[in-house]
């Protein structure tokens, strides 16, 4: 089984780079935490704040590129929710 926790993230960033995007991270003002983890190839780029989340970002993005919001998805997450 695979499922969502901190032993996914290496997966997931190895998976971003061998699609050839360039990977690194902002901290806050004191350097302790990481904000954001950010994935840039030419001129994309995406920001999440888990490299989880960044690998489903970048997936979003080379499947619908800068246009992603103009696809008609309906409201999923509330028909599901009401599922």
């Amino acid at each position: 089984m695979l499922a969502e926790a901190m032993n996914t993230y290496n997966i997931a960033l190895y998976t971003i780079r061998e699609k050839g995007y360039t990977i690194t991270t902002e901290q806050d003002e004191a350097q302790e935490e990481i904000t954001s983890w950010i994935a840039v190839k030419g001129e994309a780029r995406v920001s999440a704040f888990t490299p989880l989340s960044l690998l489903a970002l970048v997936v979003v993005f080379e499947e619908y590129g800068v246009g992603w919001k103009q696809i008609k998805t309906g409201n999923l997450y509330e028909e599901i929710l009401e599922q």
